[in-house]
């Protein structure tokens, strides 16, 4: 790879990470408007499930359109880290935002109301954990910077799982559309 490569490696990733983030905070506000339409909690998980998918077709993307149909295996698992870290960062930067300007306990509300469903309460019980005691960890659980560093520690973790996989799967050494044609 020269340098104008890695150039148009790092430039592509970075926007693509804008992109990345932008749909994560979508998701994070979907969680925190479900308190308020129960259906907007599906659509979160939905987009986060969605996630590696967006990412191996912005890879494919990058591929076809910049780099002529071939990407390596490295490159590949490079772009699509460097978009996981941009991402990341960017999304923990407004998530911390959110949480010290904006939140004011709306999370741990959350979590309260959850944790007194009966389900909850089932799975505390077959956990062995006292419901008490877990309601009283929660207020050191959410505060602004364990959770956005937690987040983005789980962030950083799951882009290096998506991407192994995605870079192996749209890994190409030869560019089959020229081939055929």
């Amino acid at each position: 790879m020269n340098y104008t490569e890695l150039r148009q490696l790092r430039a592509f990733s970075w926007y693509d990470g804008i992109y990345l983030a932008i749909i994560w905070a979508v998701s994070f506000g979907c969680f925190l408007a479900s308190t308020w339409q129960l259906l907007l909690g599906d659509v979160s998980s939905a987009i986060v499930l969605l996630t590696p998918l967006f990412v191996g077709l912005r890879l494919r993307q990058f591929r076809d359109n910049v780099w002529d149909g071939i990407i390596s295996f490295k490159n590949a698992f490079f772009y699509c880290m460097r978009m996981f870290f941009n991402a990341a960062w960017l999304f923990s930067l407004a998530q911390l935002a959110y949480m010290v300007f904006i939140d004011h306990g709306k999370m741990l509300r959350i979590m309260n109301a959850f944790s007194s469903t009966p389900e909850f309460q089932e799975m505390l019980h077959a956990m062995e954990i006292d419901q008490q005691e877990f309601l009283d960890s929660l207020p050191d659980l959410f505060q602004p910077y364990p959770l956005v560093v937690n987040c983005f520690v789980n962030e950083i973790i799951f882009g290096a799982a998506a991407s192994l996989v995605i870079a192996a799967i749209l890994a190409r050494n030869v560019n089959t559309t020229k081939q055929f044609s």
